[in-house]
């Protein structure tokens, strides 16, 4: 048996290319993958299938799906992204997130004559890459490798309000040719509790020392914002002419209520300016405890999206809480899955379309748009997609929609296409 991967040592957002030969024509090969993530190591994650081998005794996973096991059609990162938890889940994941550390995979091939190991290191980061504490009028993180040429994305992160999870996006887009910011919004020293009247002049602050650093010499300021970051970079760009460019994932095309957590929270926004909430829609709470009882009772599987459906259908001033796109001045890439079940994203970059079309919007826009995808991270290969593909919340199963198959390719594809974006002059 000879084994053949295109690295052995690779970034966490690469493509693992394996090539099993000198096997018997057609015979069975057996394949588990078992690894943990560097940040929580007792909570370990395992994958298995079973392959038959072709009249030469090969099996490519780029071509060859399995007969039996964690995922179903040919792909080579098929042993990745069907990764499911061995044993209940009783820890945080998103507690202690570290990048400093690779994520190690332990392969066991086997077949009825021979049995082989073999390990692939994927690290978050390259070498070259320094994290460096920003203390200023803010508090934040930069990725770069001491070039201030380079230019600099700065990233925000969603409701989770995570800085820390942000690094595993972070640190492997900087390691593309980037400096990527990422700092917090809301739940940090001088900001909101929680994720509500978010001053917008915070971000002033943020620009202009992007603009003036001697770590970045950043004239044009670059975004990229996923669900309610998503949202909130696509509300900074229609208002500060500076931001040239924007990737916004899983976003909206409205203003919301404020949140606690999951749920609403006070009847005020997200955002603020000058002291005063910025118009938005309210999202009722017991909209979304309708809909979820019903789940419960049908057994099925529940999410957000409806909630926001109905709370954008009951209100009454959707203009006044529309994001005025047409006033940017940014090029846009638009990230969203038609089957995102947090909220209905894929609606709301229709009418960001729509909006930028009926206003002869001159920067470039464009979407893209995935059949078979939620609401999964931004960047493919890291958090097992089952995580959030179906977990117990509420005495009900949550989803936050899409396929395993279909989340995967679409983080993939939209990643790299992220990358190519901000890499375009």
């Amino acid at each position: 048996m000879k084994i053949e991967v295109n690295e052995t040592t690779s970034m966490v957002d690469d493509q693992i290319q394996t090539v099993i030969s000198g096997l018997t024509p057609y015979s069975r090969l057996n394949i588990q993958l078992k690894t943990t993530l560097p940040w929580c190591p007792s909570v370990e994650f395992s994958f298995y299938a079973n392959y038959i081998a072709d009249s030469t005794g090969i099996v490519d996973l780029n071509t060859i799906a399995p007969i039996e096991g964690t995922y179903e059609h040919a792909n080579p990162m098929g042993l990745v992204y069907s990764l499911q938890v061995t044993e209940p889940l009783n820890q945080d994941l998103a507690a202690n997130i570290t990048i400093d550390q690779p994520m190690v995979f332990h392969f066991t091939f086997e077949t009825d004559l021979q049995r082989e190991t073999f390990q692939i290191k994927r690290v978050f980061k390259t070498d070259d890459i320094i994290v460096t504490p920003i203390c200023n009028s803010f508090n934040g993180r930069l990725f770069h490798n001491g070039d201030p040429t380079r230019k600099t994305i700065l990233m925000l992160g969603g409701s989770d309000g995570q800085m820390e999870a942000l690094s595993l996006l972070a640190a492997p887009l900087a390691s593309r040719g980037f400096n990527v910011l990422v700092i917090p919004y809301f739940g940090a020293e001088d900001l909101p509790e929680r994720l509500e009247m978010v001053p917008l002049e915070y971000f002033e602050k943020v620009f202009h020392w992007l603009e003036t650093s001697n770590l970045t010499q950043m004239g044009d300021i670059y975004l990229h914002g996923t669900s309610k970051g998503g949202e909130l970079a696509l509300l900074l760009a229609s208002r500060y002419p500076q931001v040239k460019k924007v990737v916004a994932v899983e976003p909206h095309t409205y203003c919301f209520q404020a949140l606690n957590g999951l749920m609403s929270g006070n009847l005020v926004s997200s955002w603020s300016y000058g002291g005063a909430s910025t118009p938005f829609i309210p999202v009722e709470n017991n909209l979304f405890f309708e809909e979820l009882n019903q789940h419960v009772e049908n057994n099925s599987p529940f999410g957000f999206a409806s909630t926001y459906k109905r709370a954008i259908e009951k209100a009454t001033n959707r203009e006044e809480a529309r994001i005025k796109i047409e006033n940017a001045s940014a090029d846009l890439l638009l990230i969203c899955g038609k089957s995102d079940n947090i909220w209905n994203s894929y609606d709301g970059c229709l009418e960001l379309l729509k909006a930028a079309k009926s206003h002869d919007y001159i920067q470039a826009v464009k979407l893209l748009a995935y059949e078979d995808m939620g609401h999964p991270l931004p960047i493919p290969y890291i958090l097992p997609i089952t995580l959030t593909l179906r977990m117990p919340m509420h005495g009900g199963v949550f989803t936050s929609g899409g396929t395993l198959e279909g989340n995967s390719n679409a983080q993939y594809d939209s990643w790299k296409q992220t990358i190519a974006f901000f890499q375009a002059s």
